[in-house]
């Protein structure tokens, strides 16, 4: 089954990467400081103590994000679904890759005097009003996983130095045997639940001790891009599959993707088909081998006053075939 997550052929390894090359052309490619990490849980936990955050301390979320990073926030704050005295930060989550309206977005957050955290993880080069998410905020985190073979990783990101160099000391602390030890056994627990669909209980418990491990492993490191023009290659893959899809499906149904202002290049796509015909089509993609979820999307794309209406989230990574994307197209429409 195909799934959204580009996991359906072999990765190619470059054995020359290092963690100093791929952070300069990721901080040339955002115009930030990039701190490669083991995943971009590590950067939103490692954020919260650089700012001070206590137990006591409220984190506004999303509702919709998964346990493993709410887990990580509860590590050194409170999550929270409404903000209030107590809050002091915002993951401003990036659902999907669809850039949240964050002219509203860091309006709000600014009259509340929070800390603006990104949580990128779904997507490397959308943009909002021409400017890259993870770019707006305080620092902004990305994941690896979702968009590349890796299976772990992530990145931090940010125009603090003083973040930048705090992490780079949580990191440096924490290298070592056991580090090492850690992210092979990791790599493996991942390797196994991407691919053969193992392991879910290990990966559950990786997720949650990876903060004391924050070094990438090398497994990740020689699976990622070698350069800049490699990582914008396979974007523009991704991106054409997208733009495939948006082309072919009726605009009726894709109403996340009617904003001018954002351009995106996403982990999956929303379909808003009516309700009685989601699960029929839900059926009809996977009995052709494509694995669509039926999750609930913000329509809204604003933290502050979102509005979460129920979709088929159906894949458009790069390596999904354009006889795959125009039988997929077909089928939902003709649904």
């Amino acid at each position: 089954m195909v799934d959204i997550y580009p996991y359906n052929q072999k990765p190619v390894s470059h054995s020359s990467n290092t963690k100093k090359s791929l952070e300069k052309y990721l901080g040339d490619f955002w115009g930030r400081s990039a701190v490669l990490q083991s995943s971009a849980r590590v950067g939103i936990y490692q954020s919260l103590k650089f700012f001070g955050l206590k137990r006591w301390d409220e984190v506004l979320v999303p509702d919709f994000l998964c346990r493993a990073v709410i887990n990580i926030i509860n590590l050194s704050g409170f999550p929270v679904k409404v903000p209030g005295a107590k809050t002091k930060a915002v993951l401003v989550f990036h659902q999907w890759g669809y850039p949240q309206k964050m002219a509203e977005v860091m309006t709000e957050a600014r009259e509340r005097h929070l800390i603006v955290i990104e949580d990128c993880a779904h997507s490397f080069d959308s943009t909002y009003q021409g400017k890259n998410i993870g770019t707006f905020g305080d620092v902004a985190v990305f994941s690896f996983s979702k968009c590349f073979t890796t299976y772990n990783g992530g990145v931090l990101i940010s125009a603090n130095q003083e973040l930048v160099s705090y992490v780079r000391t949580e990191q440096a602390a924490r290298h070592g045997w056991k580090d090492n030890l850690f992210q092979r056994f990791a790599f493996l627990v991942a390797q196994k639940s991407f691919t053969k669909g193992q392991w879910r209980f290990w990966l559950d418990g990786i997720y949650l001790k990876s903060i004391l491990f924050p070094n990438p492993g090398r497994s990740v490191l020689k699976l990622l891009p070698p350069n800049e023009d490699s990582l914008k290659q396979e974007l523009a893959k991704r991106k054409n599959n997208y733009h495939f899809l948006k082309n072919t499906i009726k605009a009726d149904y894709l109403l996340a993707d009617q904003d001018a202002t954002i351009d995106v290049n996403p982990l999956c796509v929303p379909i808003f088909l009516p309700v009685d015909k989601i699960w029929t089509a839900q059926k009809a993609l996977a009995i052709t081998g494509i694995q669509a979820e039926i999750w609930h999307f913000d329509l809204n794309r604003n933290v502050f006053q979102p509005n979460y209406q129920r979709c088929l989230a159906v894949p458009c990574h790069q390596q999904l075939t354009e006889e795959q994307l125009s039988r997929m197209a077909q089928l939902i429409n003709k649904i």
